[in-house]
């Protein structure tokens, strides 16, 4: 368990924004399984082998699970076929919130029931709001998820523990008519807090693909483009005063950044120069930006060994199979990337990113935090969860699993 010794060492290096810190992450994402055997339209792991993280990487994260408030389990692949036994035990022996992003595909009773031990954070991919829509996105039975999640929120009011469920739902063509349908199968699920997310490109969905079983040819420049940025931006009024009856929060999320274009722009032009030259080229310019990962983490375990900064960037900080976490965390790489967000600036290996505030961590994490900086942080930003509907700028959350690299976006056409 994370004593109250070491939650305070890793929130004074943030407040001092030390560029050598004496601490270890406090949040990490292991990429638990890579690989998912179902056919939901926006995502990159569509009808792969689902392959289990070598238990010989998970060793040599062990030693720092005292360490972390939050354990997220989500990458590329569907976190519910990792060794959930194991995460859990884990998560329940250190109080950590165990976070995840999943379909619910797999979502059982018994998976309810042991998931249910540990304090959790889960994102639920839904992306529809009648059965229909969601057999031609997703390709699965809408009522047995649904009733599923149902059973999941119902058992955990009863837990006694502190958990945080929220829905995720890529907006495009085939989804964009069932939002109002959405939201009240959100309340009556249980659930209060929704995010609304842009469909992201690949190179499979750029050039099309056809999904056989449901007769359905999917390209993304017509399911995205500035027809349906468009309408949703129109609708969003009516959108917030039906989760306002209904009392579901909307919270930020990529559909909702008036940044949105130029930054997927950047992103484009970042991922072109980097293969070509070995660096990204924009911006030209430093902005100002703050940021927590660097002193509290959001560290990704790839099943490879890798370990990259965050999910917004392909910043590796060094790989587990020549040197540990903590020498990592504490290392030149990054100090690198802590020293200009120290003196206010966003580092060039960041690209776009407008940095994290609390807003993007689970609900239930860093209580201390807030107790600490009841209204904004030593990077500036917020120390509160609450009122997220306002952070407008801010892009997508990590690891919605549309692809393995969430930031090379390319313009709304």
């Amino acid at each position: 368990m994370s004593t109250p010794a070491i939650r305070s060492r890793q929130l004074e290096a943030l407040e001092r924004l030390d560029v050598q810190v004496n601490s270890n992450p406090a949040v990490m994402y292991v990429e638990s399984v890579r690989g998912c055997p179902y056919t939901c339209v926006m995502c990159m792991a569509r009808g792969t082998k689902p392959v289990k993280m070598p238990p010989e990487l998970l060793e040599k994260l062990e030693p720092f699970y005292p360490d972390l408030e939050v354990l997220a389990i989500h990458g590329f692949g569907e976190p519910l076929l990792a060794d959930l036994d194991y995460f859990v035990a884990k998560a329940t022996e250190h109080d950590i919130v165990l976070h995840m992003n999943t379909t619910g595909f797999f979502m059982s009773r018994r998976v309810c029931e042991l998931l249910l031990e540990a304090r959790l954070s889960i994102r639920f991919s839904i992306h529809a709001g009648t059965s229909e829509t969601y057999r031609r996105v997703m390709g699965q039975d809408f009522r047995k998820v649904i009733d599923n999640i149902k059973y999941l929120t119902k058992s955990a009011e009863q837990s006694g523990k502190d958990h945080d469920f929220w829905f995720s739902y890529v907006v495009m063509k085939e989804t964009l008519d069932d939002i109002e349908d959405f939201l009240r199968l959100t309340r009556d699920c249980g659930v209060s807090s929704v995010r609304f997310m842009r469909l992201a490109p690949n190179k499979q969905s750029i050039r099309g693909f056809t999904l056989e079983d449901r007769d359905f040819r999917f390209r993304y420049f017509e399911q995205f483009n500035r027809r349906i940025f468009r309408t949703f931006h129109e609708r969003y009024p009516r959108y917030q005063k039906l989760a306002d009856e209904l009392g579901i929060q909307i919270e930020f999320g990529s559909m909702e950044s008036k940044n949105a274009a130029r930054a997927s722009a950047g992103w484009l032009v970042n991922g072109v120069s980097r293969r070509i030259i070995g660096k990204k080229l924009l911006p030209l310019l430093r902005p100002r930006g703050h940021c927590l990962a660097p002193w509290l983490g959001q560290l990704i375990v790839r099943q490879t060994g890798e370990v990259k900064l965050c999910c917004k960037t392909s910043y590796l900080v060094g790989n587990l199979h020549e040197e540990t976490i903590g020498e990592m965390w504490n290392g030149d790489r990054m100090e690198r990337i802590r020293r200009p967000f120290s003196e206010g600036r966003i580092p060039r290996e960041c690209g776009y990113c407008p940095g994290y505030d609390m807003r993007n961590y689970p609900n239930n994490s860093f209580p201390e935090a807030e107790r600490r900086w009841p209204e904004s942080l030593p990077t500036g930003g917020r120390a509160r969860k609450s009122d997220k509907a306002e952070a407008r700028d801010t892009e997508e959350q990590p690891a919605d699993r549309q692809g393995d690299r969430e930031r090379e976006r390319v313009p709304v056409p």
